[in-house]
């Protein structure tokens, strides 16, 4: 699966180097980019987006067109929150000064790198680029699963999901603490295996995960998750649940 990168610079020839130097990184290594989005308007990037995908790239200018909507890089850092929690972000500018910002905004930027005209960018930006792929790589099969959501096969960290439930035409639905996705080529027997003891099946059409479990009600018929979600439990996963309750961190 490839990475996407997006670019938000309203300067063309900083936005060109920028380009080429993500295309010249993609030649020496064997992982996958993709350039999805280069724009000069924060405007126009978010709406040419795709807001169910995560894990994408994003180089933003701080300071943009001051007659656009978002004329400011650092709120479309935060738009981009909302919807990829665990996108790498880099800030490019030309004033060190507001480097600071970054935490006022809680973007968790990657980097902030300083346009400096004495200075070759390209470097800064393969050595992000570089840090990113040993970061997901790092991210062994325990902590994610690979799933098809019909457009490509997506992964998604484990901790962040809540639950799993099923749909009419053998479809899933996959709902994380940020987003909801549908899910194909794959059922809630075949995700229980996979998932195993992290996982608890407390009903047919429902797979939850253990740590998102927030309260259970005395007589073990639904499940309250961490977002308040109310799950049913049917009568046969009532004794589960029950030796589950003992392992779980807070009490009915």
């Amino acid at each position: 699966m490839a990475i996407k990168v997006y670019i938000v610079e309203d300067n063309l020839e900083q936005r060109t180097n920028l380009e080429q130097a993500i295309m010249n990184y993609q030649l020496f290594s064997d992982w996958e980019l993709e350039l999805a989005h280069s724009s000069g308007s924060g405007d126009e990037f978010l709406k040419n987006i795709d807001r169910k995908n995560q894990w994408n790239i994003y180089f933003l200018d701080i300071n943009l067109d001051g007659q656009a909507e978002m004329a400011n890089g650092l709120a479309v850092a935060q738009e981009i929150r909302k919807f990829d929690p665990f996108g790498f972000i880099i800030f490019i500018t030309i004033r060190s000064e507001l480097s600071f910002l970054t935490f006022q905004y809680r973007v968790q930027a990657l980097d902030f790198i300083i346009k400096d005209p004495t200075l070759d960018i390209r470097e800064r930006i393969h050595t992000c680029l570089r840090t990113i792929e040993q970061r997901l790589d790092s991210l062994t099969s325990s902590q994610t699963i690979k799933l098809n959501t019909g457009n490509e096969i997506a992964s998604f960290i484990i901790d962040d999901i809540l639950y799993f439930s099923s749909n009419k035409g053998h479809v899933l639905s996959l709902h994380t603490k940020h987003n909801s996705y549908l899910i194909y080529q794959t059922t809630l027997n075949s995700l229980e295996e996979q998932l195993q003891d992290s996982f608890l099946r407390c009903h047919r059409g429902f797979l939850v995960n253990n740590k998102a479990i927030n309260s259970i009600t005395k007589n073990f018929d639904s499940i309250t998750l961490e977002n308040g979600t109310s799950i049913p439990v049917s009568v046969r996963k009532k004794g589960k649940l029950k030796s589950l309750q003992s392992k779980l961190l807070f009490c009915s």
